[in-house]
Parts: structure tokens; sequence; C-alpha cells
């Protein structure tokens, strides 16, 4: 019993091995093909996708209330001519702000004051103005070195000497973890000296994905060597959090927290690499109700320029953090995000701001829960499926990818969940269309053997026509027009009475072997083995049939190819020592019923009625008349002139009222070779038989006795020869019509 249930097992585990080990397989794959480009540009899609409709269906909640940004737009550039502009423009700004007695928390710009104006005065009128407000920030940009040598020279030493006199910014000194992980840009841009004594910077780095173009994150920390300086958006958190710079705690790929005086705290995640993942909103959540959002607006067109004035009332900017930053699409800050093909990049750092303020994180699915989610329910479809209907097997796949897509886009709508959507997607549908196809070859594979296996006991036609409509197995049947063949060994009980019962089975065996083929190659349907007889027919499967002349036509080449292999067989065995065989074939058409006959436990396919008794009958025909192949005039109309035949005689079968003309069929006229008798011969004896019906008895016994002389001893010929000698000596009754009536079947 309990190797029965190994073998058992092992068996189960065989029959499953693709189910088993395919989702390993696929998890392989994938975690080769994950770090490639193509993997990422696809999930970077699927990211941007959830971004599209999360925008578009209205989930983005407002930005923080503190944040005003303050665009340099068209209507700013019509104000103010051509850009960039004098920074005593900014300047005026930032003096217009000092005199309306406004107190904003923080004023940053994603604008680079780094190359020294023309007016020097004007470098120092921005630090001057600057220097009126307490938290003012500007940009600066971190670069690799050039490929010049020389160049990059310079600006490393220019770097090292600016560095050495920063102004109020600081490096972060709190630093845990190999800071190796963090890009060395060893070049920084910094602003002019003016300017960097009386401000804080930020460096405004926010380069695009090399995958898709779209900064999909930003880095919050800037390696210059050995020191890590804040991005811009860090910066102004800093600043606008009241965060001591000297107090951040920096966990390299992990997060960095910010603190204020009172002991509150901020994590902010980041990757490996220091860089922060964007939950980017639409740009209309950042639209305040202050009645401006453009510089020309804040500053007031009345603004003279020599005589600077506070801003007007309608600029409510106390304790409010000011981003300002290019807005105009005729400037270059410009670029792709995930929810527009062209957005100004400010917006960039303005979402990392709204997204701390706001504790509105992008959280990332661990990749451990997606692999077991994964494993799980791939496993679960594979085993459920290879058992389930088809129409299961194919939807179910498809309604589970939906659910996840679905699922994957609430989620993220909803709780900024980020769950990888690229890869679970594309292996699971691919392993379960790999189970699909396995589950086809495997059908088509036993589907195969069943016909191999019933192939044996029933015609190869009719079990491909069951399997293809399995309605057909339902008892009953339709009429339809078919020719039936009867063959039977003669002399059958003498052939077996002097071998053993195992012989006569082989020796019937290699007989089948011979002529069940004969039907096979004509198109035909084998019914059955009645014994030594075969029963065969054409018509009765629809996807078989040619039409019903046709069909006749090859249930007689069927019976000359009989013929024809018989010879050969009886050539075999009288080398062998064995006596030949002798058949005898008989064809009819009609119409008869084909189907399931039958009890409901049992049933086979084939056809019944008066058609398939005659045919029946005919076979005992070639009996007595001494021939191999009888068939009945209703073939003889349908096979048209293609067969060299002769009438055997108007008879009358057994159990009928009235007689039927048979016909003897010799051969295939386009090969007259195979026939035993001459054209000429079969001419003249239907000339003679025509005599004979017609009760012209001398001309008959004449045309009768020069067939005889021509081919002696045909039966056909002597025994219509005497009996037109018979009835020229006495005439036969005036009802007579030549008729021969059999007395057994």
């Amino acid at each position: 019993m309990i190797k029965l249930a190994a073998f058992l097992n092992r068996d189960w585990i065989k029959a499953r091995l693709y189910h088993l080990f395919a989702p390993l397989v696929a998890l392989v794959l994938v975690a080769v093909y994950l770090p490639t480009g193509p993997s990422q540009l696809l999930e970077d899609v699927a990211v941007n996708l959830r971004f599209h409709v999360r925008t578009l269906f209205g989930f983005d909640p407002p930005a923080d209330p503190r944040i005003i940004f303050i665009g340099i737009d068209q209507h700013s550039l019509d104000h103010y001519g051509k850009y960039p502009w004098p920074r005593t423009v900014i300047a005026d700004f930032l003096n217009a702000i000092a005199l309306a007695n406004q107190n904003p928390h923080t004023v940053a710009f994603d604008i680079m004051y780094t190359e020294k104006s023309a007016n020097p005065a004007d470098d120092q009128a921005l630090g001057d103005a600057a220097g009126l407000l307490p938290n003012v920030i500007t940009g600066g940009l971190a670069d690799d070195p050039s490929s010049d040598p020389e160049v990059t020279r310079n600006a490393e030493e220019k770097t090292e000497a600016d560095l050495k006199n920063p102004g109020p910014t600081l490096p972060f000194t709190q630093i845990h973890g190999d800071i190796r992980q963090l890009h060395d840009y060893k070049i920084a841009t910094l602003p002019v000296d003016p300017v960097r004594k009386q401000s804080l910077f930020g460096f405004v780095n926010d380069d695009p994905s090399p995958i898709d173009g779209i900064r999909h994150t930003v880095p919050l920390l800037i390696r210059i060597g050995d020191r890590i300086y804040p991005s811009l958006a860090l910066q102004t958190l800093c600043q606008a959090l009241d965060a001591d710079a000297g107090k951040v705690e920096v966990n390299i790929g992990e997060n960095v927290i910010l603190r204020n005086a009172s002991g509150k705290s901020w994590t902010i995640p980041m990757t490996e690499e220091g860089k922060y993942v964007i939950n980017y909103r639409s740009r209309n959540s950042f639209k305040h109700d202050l009645s401006f959002d453009s510089l020309a607006d804040a500053l007031g067109k009345s603004l003279d320029k020599s005589n600077p004035k506070p801003l007007p009332p309608y600029c409510v900017l106390d304790k409010k953090i000011l981003f300002i930053g290019e807005d105009a699409t005729a400037l270059t800050d410009m670029g792709p995000t995930p929810i527009e093909s062209k957005s100004p990049l400010p917006y960039v750092h303005l979402n990392v701001i709204n997204n701390v303020l706001q504790n509105d994180y992008i959280h990332l699915a661990p990749q451990n829960w997606v692999v077991v989610g994964w494993l799980a329910a791939t496993w679960a479809t594979l085993f459920r499926l290879k058992e389930a209907p088809l129409i299961e097997a194919v939807f179910t796949p498809i309604v589970a990818v939906a659910v996840y897509i679905i699922a994957a886009f609430a989620v993220f709508s909803f709780w900024s969940l980020q769950i990888v959507l690229a890869w679970p997607v594309l292996s699971y549908a691919t392993v379960n269309f790999g189970g699909l196809v396995l589950r086809w070859r495997e059908e088509q594979h036993g589907r195969q053997q069943l016909k191999q296996i019933f192939g044996r006991m029933l015609p190869s036609g009719l079990v491909g026509h069951l399997l293809d409509h399995p309605d057909n197995l339902n008892l009953g049947g339709s009429l339809r027009p078919v020719t039936i063949l009867f063959s039977d060994i003669r002399d059958y009980t003498k052939f077996s009475e002097h071998i053993d019962t195992q012989e006569l089975v082989r020796q019937l065996n290699v007989y089948f072997e011979r002529m069940v083929p004969c039907v096979e190659e004509c198109r035909g349907t084998l019914h059955k083995f009645i014994g030594d007889a075969i029963m065969a027919a054409w018509g009765d499967i629809p996807a078989l049939s040619l039409g019903i002349e046709r069909d006749a036509r090859n249930a007689v080449r069927s019976a000359l190819l009989m013929r024809k292999r018989l010879r050969e067989l009886n050539e075999e065995r009288q080398a062998a020592g064995q006596i030949p065989l002798r058949i005898g074939i008989g064809l009819n058409h009609g119409d008869v019923a084909a189907g399931q006959i039958g009890a409901s436990i049992r049933s086979e396919f084939t056809v019944i009625g008066d058609p398939v008794n005659v045919a029946s009958r005919l076979e005992g025909v070639t009996k007595d008349f001494h021939t191999d192949l009888a068939i009945s005039e209703n073939v003889r109309q349908l096979t048209g002139d293609e067969f060299l035949v002769r009438r055997l005689g108007l008879i009358l079968l057994k159990g009928k009222t009235k007689p039927t003309v048979v016909y003897e069929v010799l051969a295939e006229k386009s090969n007259p070779r195979e026939s035993r008798l001459p054209a000429d011969f079969v001419a003249k004896y239907e000339e003679a038989f025509d005599h004979f019906l017609a009760r012209r008895f001398v001309e008959a016994i004449a045309a009768f006795e020069t067939c005889e002389k021509q081919i002696p001893g045909d039966y056909c010929v002597r025994n219509y020869l005497e009996a037109s000698r018979e009835f020229a000596r006495k005439a036969p009754p005036s009802d007579w019509d030549g008729r021969i009536v059999m007395k057994t079947k």
C-alpha cells in the first residue's frame, strides 16, 4: 500500500512538473531581468500611468497651505522683458517684502546666481537684499569632472576655494553609513560671493532618469568629496521646519531625520543612492487664494525701481514658504514628469517639500511580499486550471491580472502605496500562458492517444467525429444516404476446422490487417467485425462524406482493393503451405439511420435499416453466382460509367417482394487489365442477356454460345444458356420477367 501511494505521488509530481517549477524558474529569470533597462522602462511606464490616473480622477489633495509658488511666468516676462533680468529686480522683490514688514518663514529660489553680473553692484544689491530676510536660499549646482583635465583642475580648485568660504551654509555632520554609496560630484558651482555670504544655498540637481527621461527621483544629498550638503528642497525644509543643519541625522541608504528645537522630528525616506522618490501631485494642487502667482503680480506694476515700495496689500506672505522659479514655457527650466510631458521643473522641488510637510510619501511595497504573493497566486492558478474547464482556464488568469492591476492603481491613488506592477503581471501571464499551451498539448496528445486506442476498436473517422462533436454520443440517429459494404470469407467452417483456435485467430488477424486498410484508404467507416465478416459504410459520417456519388464510387474501389489485397495474401499463404481464401462482397445504397444505437450504459455507432440487410443479402448472392463482388442497381446508378460491370440477373432477394438487378463489378475502366473478363466479352454477354429478358431465346442462345466459345466455363453464361435452350423448347409463362428467386440469405 505504501509503495502504491509513493508511486501515485511520483506520478502526481511528474504530471505537474511544469506547475511546480515554472514559477520558480520565472522568478530566477525575473531576478536576472529586473536590473536591465527594458525592465525598468516597463515599470516606469506602469508608475507614470498610475500618476496620470490619480490626477485624472482628482485624487490629488491640495498642497500644504504654507507653500506659495511665485512663478517667473509669461506675464512676468511681458512686464520685465527678456530673461534673465538684472539681479536688481529680485533684490527689489526682497526689499519689497522687507519694507512690507512681511515675515515669510523661508524664501527659496530655484534659480542659480552663480555667474558674476556685468555690474558687480547688482550682485551686491541682491546679497544686501537677501540679508534683510532671515531664511533666503538660492541654488547651487553639483557637477562631474570635465573631459578637459585643465578645465577640471580649475573647477576643482574653485570649488575648494568656495567651500572654504560657504557663508552660513554648512555640510551635514551626523552621517551614518557609507558615504561612498552617494555619487561624488567633485565640482560645485556656488552662488556668487555677495549672495553666498548673506543667504543659504541648496543644490538644484534633478537629473532625469536615463531610462525614460523622467524625473522619478531627486537627490536629497549632494556629496562633494567627503562633505555632504543638502539639496535645494532639503535645505528649504530645514529652514521651514526650524531644523538645525548641525542636528540633521543622515542614515545613508535609509532616511534623513530633521529635528527642531522642541524635539519634533520628520523622517524623510531615501534610496541607497541618497535619492528621494517623488510623490507627484498635479500643478493645480499648488494653487492658492492670495490673488497672485507670478512675480509681476507680487511686485505690482506700479513699483518704482528707483524708489522701492512695499508689496501690495493682497500679498500676504506671513510665515509662508515662498518658492520662486521659472514657470514660463519659453524658458529652459522645463522637462517631463510622470504627470506632464512638459512641466516647469521647480515643481520637482515643490513636490518634495510638499510631500514632507504633509507626510505624503510614496510607500514601496516590500519586494519579498510581492514575491510571496505572486508565488501563491501563480501556484494556486496553475494547479486549479490544470483540471478546470477550458473557459475557466482561459479567463481566470485574465481576471486575476485585471484585479491585480486595478488594485495596484487603487492603493496608489488612495494611499500612495506603489506595488511593483510590470514583472508580476508579465511573468504571471507568461507562466499561465505556458500552462495553457502545455494543457493544450497534453489534451492534443491525449486526444491522439484516445484516437489510437479507440481507433483499434472503432473507425478512426468515427473517433474524430465523436471527439469533435460529443453530442453525437447521445442515443439516437439521423437519416442519411449511405453505401454499405458486407464481405465474408467463403467456406469459413471448412477453413477453420483443421486449425486450432489460436492459429485461427492469428490468420484472421492477418486477413483483417489486409482488408481493413482498404476501407480506410477509400474514406470509408469500418463499423464492425461479425466473426469473419466485415461491415463498412460510406456517407454515415458527414465529415468524411464526399457526396453520395463519390461515396458510392469509393465503396466500389474499396471492394476492388480488397480483391487485389486478397490475391496478394493468397500468394503468401500458398507459399506458406496454407489454403487460399475466397471472399464475397455485397454493396448496396439507401437511406439508413446512422447514430448511437443501444442502451444508456452501452451503445455503439452503427447504421440500421433495410438497405443494410440488402447489402448482406447481396454478399450471399456472390456465392450462388460464383463471383466475389455484387452491387445493387442503386449503387450501379451512382457509380456512372467508371466501372466495367455486367448484370448477374434480375434477382428477388430472400424476404423481398420486388426483384432488383444485381451487377458484378469486374474492374475500373481505367484499369481494364484487372478484369478477369475482357470488355468485348462483357458487351456480347450484355447483348445476350437483353435477348434473354426480351424472350428472344433463339438470339439469346446464339449470343451466349459465342460467349461460351470465348470464355468457356463462365457460370453466368452457362446458366443463362441452359435456361435459354429450355425456354426455347418450352416457353415460360406469360408473366415471366426473368427473375431469379433466392432461397437463402
